[in-house]
This record gives C-alpha cells, sequence and structure tokens, in this order.
C-alpha cells in the first residue's frame, strides 16, 4: 500500500462520508466494507508511525553518544558523521540532540503521522456510528412524509 499524505485521506474521506438519501439501504450495507478499509489505513499508518518511533530512538542514542564523544569511530565513520569537536556535559546534551537537525525531520515526521492516525481514529469512529445516522435520516424522512 502506498503511503497516503493527510490530504488525501481528507478527500477519501469526504467522498465516502456522503449519504445518499435515496438509497440509505444501500450505504447501510456499505458499513462493514468502510470500517474494513479505514481500519486498514490505520493499521497501515500505525505501523508508520511505530517504524518511525522505532527509527527516533535508534538516532536519539546514536547523537546522545555523539554529542558525549561515547560513540565508537567505526560507527561514526559508517554514519559519515565528523569527530565530535566539543566537550559537552551530559546534563546539556539535550539542547543539542533537540536542535539536531535529523532529530527535528523525524520529530516532525512522527508529529505528521500521530495527525493522520487522530483523524483515521476519528473517521472509524464516525463508520461506527453511521448506521444511526441512517437510521435517523430514514426516520426525518417518514416524518418528513407524513409516516
Amino acid at each position: 500500500m502506498e503511503p497516503m499524505t493527510l490530504d488525501q485521506y481528507l478527500l477519501e474521506w469526504q467522498n465516502d462520508a456522503n449519504l445518499d438519501l435515496a438509497a440509505l439501504d444501500e450505504s447501510a450495507r456499505q458499513v462493514p466494507l468502510l470500517h474494513a478499509k479505514w481500519w486498514r489505513y490505520y493499521s497501515h499508518e500505525r505501523l508508520r508511525y511505530k517504524k518511525i518511533d522505532s527509527d527516533y530512538k535508534v538516532l536519539y542514542r546514536q547523537k546522545w553518544e555523539y554529542f558525549l564523544g561515547k560513540m565508537d569511530d567505526a560507527e561514526r565513520q559508517t554514519l559519515g558523521w565528523p569527530p565530535q569537536p566539543l566537550k559537552i556535559l551530559s546534563p546539556n546534551v539535550h539542547i543539542y540532540i533537540e536542535g539536531d537537525t535529523a532529530i527535528q525531520d523525524l520529530l516532525k515526521r512522527k508529529a505528521y503521522l500521530e495527525e493522520i492516525l487522530k483523524f483515521v481514529e476519528d473517521v472509524i469512529k464516525s463508520v461506527n456510528t453511521r448506521n444511526f445516522v441512517i437510521k435517523s435520516a430514514i426516520d426525518f424522512l417518514r416524518f418528513k412524509n407524513g409516516v
């Protein structure tokens, strides 16, 4: 499955959220399919999030070792990082790690995936209540037609 952007998910939900008042029976039959579709999206995005989170933890450890001068030279060279010229005290290392561009990049990607996950979770909640919305629409149509 190709990763989707938040905007793509928004457009997808805009299409899926429509209820055709002339075909409420078909809309009701589509609920399980919508549920399965959005759970597939959710599972995919949750796995992407877990990978980014894991990558972040590994990079954080590497940066911690690097900035404190505790990183093995072979690992540092493999990563393509220059020797660490600064003498950073342990209590201050978080300032350098948090300001590192690679760390910031992973944190931005992680935050973006968190937004996607929140959105897809809300869509799933909406799909779960869709039958109640359909029933309310049917009741309203009955009322409107005097039945």
